[in-house]
């Protein structure tokens, strides 16, 4: 237990109330006796719930997964008898540090997911607090609806999250907030009571205002300060669309209007009540929309511009400035991308969005725009996008240059902490002008984005949050920007919340009146001061449970991998800020085993809490502990190029192994396959007594018992024909293109190889076959770094002389590419690892090469299904397989869009991991695969060898390498 068995925790923000004393391993067994669902109490569970997406962190004494709505009666019931305060806690987005607290966290992503009802009818929908925003617009989708407020955190941000932080979203000039689409909401009260919060009649209210209940308590509560504090209200509220700061007691002022108490607890932070269901307003899908980007020189002319643009109803203004912009020429591909849609280096980019009835209109709306601009003697220049593909292009951009903007590696990043204030628009202009020199004074910098139609632009001060000057440059902007917004007559928070990093400007935004007000209605609907205390009210200091703080030392421990382009190892951990876009489930690839499990200890963000604070001491995580929280990853490495800040969770599991290994003695199983190179190779001299003896009966339940390797798998059948017998007569010495014989290549599937060859040749180009030995991926998988660092200054002895001289060494198997690319240079040091680098640029998949070969293909299937290799997707080199594929005449080339096959090289075949493979396979590619199959003719193709495999063993198909499908077509 954590801290013994009773744990003193902050006082109680609510004033009547003292400091707690929380008796842990009671709490512990009365959840872990009533709850259905899952109760956590050990460290790598408080590890990973510690933090959210904000600069904070506090480490919570347990945490519960609610399987049912009576699991979430019994945790309000025990904490309110044990006095333990809970924090209600969905995607973990928050970026001001409201999903994180000192006491229990429930998490209700996991099960309290459903949508409960949809009546397209009446443009309702019924769902329950862990159902995320993207999923449910996409169930909403056929029925021409949406649930309209779009925050950016759309694919893994709640709807109960969105209710307590009361979202909105770039469309929120059109649609207002979440407050403005709840119509009901079901609650439990801190004593356990439930409340059905809607509008009620004057009738309805006078009854449950009479009643003795805490309800009837607080609902007179909230009346009267409304009441009696009206002018107050009227006089501090900021009159502007982008206000969800403090208590929504301006909703109540009205008398006449019903009472309706979800009104309160939309944008409360979870401080009042606990949200078990809602139902929420529909709006229909936009018929029609157009995007006209704006070039400006500078962001002050664009901020200028917007009130003019706002005349002409868009349904978006986002802007981003050269800060931001800039960011994109840190990235290749979005080099290329910037460059295709903006044609020099503005200052600033508006991104002006149109939504209409008629298609035919959009053009005309863009073009009253361009001329108003031009007449108003703006300098700047403009892009439509009327095609939907171009439009994503632009919000793509726009979304990944925020990403990298935020990914700066070193002690100073860009913070969220003053980003979220808002003002009218109309002085928007002159307050960013205000709020630069405040940042400018501090000696700092800031990128500035977002939200131009509302006057709410997000502003992230860069800040070494590790140094005493750091922390109090920290709290001098936030201090002087509050200032600011009160001059301006703004809000200190136009969307993200209040939290830990704004609740203590409370007093001074609304006054001490409302700031007491305030008060008064935590403790009217929290009397024991349970709920999410220290937000809104009671707050601690700013600079208070920073996850970074004055003094903190990065620990930089000697490593196999190079990490020194970020400083260290533990700098590269740092990188993940808490965004949680590991949390996606619909789209992409990250994070596979969080897909299949929904548990946070298996997203990325989870295991890069855990390792973090396992490094720097703040939790004692014994190696086992962390050992177990990283098993799952399949190291697909799509974090690397789909996290925003590319955390690179693949490597740092080989790096922690190497270390868990010199500790512990690597069990059999991880030695045998990492060792794969070596045993097919012995297997392959006598290929027909290795395939008989691994299908004797009970050799199955062999491989289980002796090296891991689940009894369900059939292993590998090694080729009656190597690879370099199979080429004797077609191979050349020291031609311009070798192939790589990679380990399944040379003693499994030698056929690939040579069709390989055969397309080469029958492109008139000479093939040599490459004097490599294995690339070390296995090795590297399992942890074994030093061997694989000897395989690596092996092949880069051999290699690099052909590799110097303009060689290029074609690879059949993705994996191998990426080792040789990415994983072998960062091996090395010093001059082999230059060698190494000119190594990995000599190097590109079959699909690469052959798109520059002049083949001539004959027709084919009619139909193909395309699954791409996690490794290619890392590269970058997705694309590559289905450009080719589709020079085939008459196919019809279907991307399969599945993310992991679940396979990843050796890790399905293991018995720990068997279950989840196929869970993560079930998800989308087998499905896709047996439908695909079924209608005679079509043909599945899929470049990497453990995909074939899982395609094999649990859809029953046969799946072909690219290389023998066009080697069959020429």
């Amino acid at each position: 237990m954590p801290g013994g068995s009773v744990v003193q925790l902050e006082p109680s923000p609510v004033p009547q109330a003292n400091a707690r004393l929380v008796d842990v391993v009671a709490l512990h067994k009365a959840l872990s006796a009533t709850i259905e669902g899952e109760v956590r109490f050990d460290q790598v569970s408080r590890a990973i719930y510690a933090t959210d997406a904000s600069v904070y962190e506090m480490i919570p004494l347990g945490v519960v997964v609610p399987a049912t709505r009576r699991d979430l009666e019994h945790v309000v019931e025990i904490c309110r008898r044990y006095r333990c305060p809970l924090t209600m806690r969905g995607g973990g987005t928050s970026q001001a540090g409201q999903a994180i607290g000192a006491g229990l966290i429930v998490d209700t992503s996991k099960y309290l997911n459903r949508i409960l009802e949809i009546d397209a009818g009446g443009r309702w929908a019924r769902v329950e607090p862990g159902v995320v925003l993207e999923e449910l617009n996409r169930a909403l989708q056929p029925y021409g609806l949406r649930f309209a407020p779009d925050v950016s955190t759309a694919n893994r941000a709640t709807i109960g999250g969105m209710i307590a932080n009361n979202s909105s979203g770039a469309r929120s000039v059109l649609y207002g907030k979440t407050i403005d689409h709840v119509l009901e909401l079901e609650l439990l009260l801190s004593d356990g009571s439930p409340l059905r919060a809607r509008p009620l009649a004057q009738e309805e209210f006078e009854q449950l205002a009479a009643s003795d209940s805490l309800a009837g308590h607080a609902c007179r509560t909230v009346r009267r300060l409304a009441l009696e504090l009206r002018a107050e209200i009227e006089r501090r509220y900021p009159k502007l669309l982008r206000r969800v700061g403090g208590y929504n007691l301006d909703e109540f002022v009205d008398p006449a209007r019903p009472f309706d108490l979800s009104k309160l607890i939309v944008g409360s932070e979870g401080t009042l009540a606990v949200v078990t269901e809602a139902t929420l307003k529909l709006e229909p899908l936009p018929k029609a929309k157009a995007v006209l980007s704006i070039e400006f020189e500078h962001l002050l002319d664009a901020l200028t511009a917007t009130p003019l643009i706002l005349k002409h109803q868009p349904s978006a203004v986002e802007v981003m400035d050269k800060f931001i912009l800039d960011h994109t020429r840190e990235n290749p591909d979005l080099e290329r991308l910037r460059r295709s849609l903006i044609s020099g280096d503005p200052g600033a980019l508006l991104c002006v969005e149109f939504y209409d009835e008629q298609a035919a209109r959009l053009p005309g709306r863009m073009e009253a725009v361009e001329r108003e601009l031009m007449r108003s003697g703006f300098r700047c220049s403009f892009c439509r996008a009327l095609a939907l593909e171009d439009q994503a292009r632009i919000w793509s951009l726009r979304e990944a240059a925020l990403g990298l903007s935020m990914a700066m590696k070193g002690d100073a990043k860009s913070l969220s902490f003053v980003e979220d204030t808002a003002v009218a628009p109309e002085k928007l202009r002159d307050y960013i002008e205000r709020f630069l020199q405040i940042v400018q004074a501090q000696g700092t910098q800031a990128g500035v984005y977002a939200h131009a139609s509302v006057g709410c632009l997000h502003v992230r001060p860069v800040v070494n949050l590790k140094t005493e000057d750091g922390v109090a440059r920290f709290e001098r902007i936030a201090e002087e920007i509050a200032d600011l917004v009160l001059e301006f007559g703004g809000a200190l928070s136009g969307e993200h919340g209040d939290g830990l990093v704004r609740s203590p400007f409370m007093r001074k935004m609304f006054g001490p009146a409302l700031y007491d007000a305030f008060c008064q209605i935590k403790a009217a609907f929290d009397p024991q001061g349970i709920l999410n205390p220290g937000k809104i009210v009671g707050a601690p200091p700013l600079t208070a449970n920073l996850r970074f703080g004055a003094g903190y030392c990065t620990p930089r421990p000697e490593t196999f991998f190079d990490f020194s382009g970020y400083g260290g190892w533990g700098d590269a951990v740092e990188m993940c800020s808490g965004l949680g876009a590991c949390r996606k489930k619909l789209d992409g690839v990250m994070c596979p085993s969080y897909m299949a499990t929904l548990e946070e200890k298996h997203s990325t963000r989870g295991r890069a809490n855990a390792l973090r604070l396992a490094m720097n001491g703040r939790m004692q995580l014994s190696a086992k502990e962390l050992y177990e929280a990283l098993d799952l990853c399949l190291e697909c490495r799509a974090c690397r190029n789909e996290c925003p800040v590319g955390v690179d969770m693949a490597r740092f599991k080989s790096e922690f192994l190497a270390t868990y290994w010199s500790q512990t003695r690597a069990p059999l199983s991880a030695r045998v396959l990492g060792h794969v190179h070596s045993l097919a190779a012995l297997g392959a001299r006598w290929p027909r007594l290795s395939n008989f003896l691994i299908r004797l009966p009970g050799a199955n339940r062999l491989q289980e018992k002796l090296f891991g390797i689940d009894r369900r798998r059939p292993l590998p059948q090694w080729a009656e024909v190597g690879l370099e017998p199979l080429l004797e007569g077609k191979v050349v010495p020291s031609a311009a293109v070798q192939l790589f014989g990679d380990t399944f290549t040379r003693f499994y599937e030698p056929a690939i190889g040579a069709a390989v060859v055969d397309i080469l040749l029958h492109a008139g180009v000479p093939v040599s076959l490459a004097a490599n030995v294995c690339c070390g991926r296995p090795l590297i998988s399992k942890g074994f770094l030093a061997e694989a660092r000897e395989l690596a200054k092996e092949n880069v002895r051999r290699l690099y002389e052909a590799a110097a001289d303009g060689a290029r060494f074609v690879v059949c198997e993705p994996s191998c590419l990426s080792a040789l690319r990415e994983d072998v240079p960062l091996l090395l040091r010093g001059e082999a690892q230059k060698r190494a680098e000119t190594v990995a640029r000599a190097c590109l998949s079959f699909e690469e090469l052959a798109g520059e070969l002049p083949l001539n293909l004959k027709p084919g299937p009619q139909r193909i299904l395309f699954h791409t290799h996690c490794h290619q997707r890392s590269m970058g080199s997705a694309s590559a397989g289905m450009q080719l594929l589709r020079r085939i005449p008459g196919a019809e080339v279907i991307d399969s869009a599945a993310g992991c096959c679940g396979m990843a090289g050796s890790f399905g075949y293991t018995k720990d991991h068997y279950e989840i493979s196929r869970a993560i396979g079930e998800r989308r590619l087998l499905p896709a695969v047996r439908m695909m199959s079924s209608e005679k003719g079509n043909v599945i193709v899929a470049p990497g060898t453990s995909c074939r495999r899982q395609v094999y063993d649990f859809a029953g198909a046969r799946a072909y390498h690219p290389a023998e499908l066009v080697r069959r077509l020429l």
